[in-house]
């Protein structure tokens, strides 16, 4: 009798289990005025859970990734902060050692589903109850955070999410927010993301040529000029547009100060080099508000937190891990979330990255599906 036997059991990855639960139960599940101190709580939490579980399955995790924690943890302790070590030290050391080696993960398919329906079920909810008053008086569909173009960060994550799950009704309410938040980035997004989904065979074939970090760098400077350009040669209407013709609409005196909290940023940092080393930490939005709005650029927001030291740890990290998954299958998912990024805040700092990595990290539906064939075949073999 032959036997064709190549099959072993895989580890529940409790981590990642964790996470999961844990990123959407606080982005979507929990209404977001409830204003939990989900972090002091659950971070340690994942943290212990990360520990004994690489501690039991005797993972190996990579030098470079032990070095960049202990560095990110020294330079914390100097520069000690509750603020930074909740917001930014602890959750990217997590994913340095959570994601080290860059592996594929295995969730399995009903969990995850019962939870975007859970997710989905409490989304709809909010976006009948939440509107966000606009100067004439009329009212914009959001999430319970009541930002709009934030509730498109967190609907654009799940659209993801449903995306590489197969996950249908998520995929709709991914689309049909596009004219009910009328956010202008979110819509944009949506369009870079689905070209990419049909001409992917030949972006696939540029863009497996191109250093991903090299073109991080590149995109944010491109963002970067972009506000300078509509400071200096834009010219600015005054209006407003709160109807869906916003969403082709750029030259409106919103745009113009978001650009400007990009430049008071920059100036800041030229001007003070202390500041630059120890950022703006919990004092951020007391500062930034007062211009008119806060930062919408991602990198740039991150910087202004943490200060240029730790913010080049933290983007290291950020770096490293994208980079880790970067192949063809997640091509549209991250060309279309840096283009997000680019132009909003919060997309890289807090849950945002440790949810938009786990999608990554998840096969697609069609390499989930062959791994369960091939399983299959590996158990007919053994009991023929």
């Amino acid at each position: 009798m032959n036997i064709n036997f190549n099959f072993t059991q895989e580890r529940i990855n409790y981590f990642i289990y964790a996470l999961f639960f844990y990123s959407l139960s606080i982005l979507y599940i929990i209404p977001y005025e409830l204003q939990l101190p989900h972090a002091k709580i659950f971070l340690p939490l994942l943290a212990v859970t990360l520990i004994v579980q690489a501690f039991c399955y005797r993972t190996k995790i990579l030098v470079a990734d032990i070095i960049i924690v202990c560095s990110i943890l020294i330079l914390s302790v100097i520069n000690f902060s509750q603020y930074h070590l909740f917001r930014y030290s602890l959750p990217i050391c997590l994913m340095a050692i959570g994601f080290s080696g860059f592996k594929k993960v295995s969730v399995n398919r009903t969990y995850l589903i019962t939870m975007c329906w859970l997710t989905l079920l409490s989304m709809i909810s909010q976006m009948i109850r939440y509107r966000r008053e606009e100067f004439d008086g009329s009212g914009r569909v959001s999430l319970s955070v009541g930002d709009p173009n934030l509730s498109g960060l967190f609907m654009l994550l799940f659209f993801f999410l449903s995306y590489k799950l197969k996950f249908k009704p998520g995929i709709i309410l991914g689309l049909a927010s596009s004219v009910l938040f009328l956010s202008r980035n979110y819509f944009v997004t949506l369009v870079i993301f689905f070209t990419i989904v049909i001409f992917e065979k030949p972006i696939a074939k540029i863009a497996s040529k191109i250093n991903f970090p090299i073109l991080f760098i590149i995109l944010n400077i491109f963002g970067i000029l972009v506000g300078e350009i509509f400071l200096q040669y834009i010219e600015v209407g005054f209006g407003y547009d709160t109807g869906s013709t916003r969403l082709f609409s750029f030259n409106d005196k919103s745009n113009l100060i978001r650009f400007f909290a990009n430049r008071f940023l920059i100036d800041s940092y030229i001007n003070n080099w202390q500041l630059a080393l120890t950022g703006y930490g919990a004092e951020y939005e007391n500062v930034f508000r007062p211009i008119g709005a806060i930062i919408h650029n991602t990198f740039l927001e991150v910087i202004a937190y943490t200060g240029i030291p730790l913010g080049i740890l933290y983007f290291w990290v950020i770096l490293r891990t994208f980079n880790g998954y970067y192949t063809k299958d997640n091509f549209k998912y991250i060309f279309s979330y840096l283009f997000f990024c680019l132009f909003l805040h919060t997309g890289l700092q807090g849950l945002s990255p440790f949810l938009f990595i786990s999608v990554l990290a998840l096969p697609s539906q069609e390499s989930a599906n062959q791994h369960s064939l091939q399983v299959g075949r590996n158990l007919e073999g053994f009991y023929k």
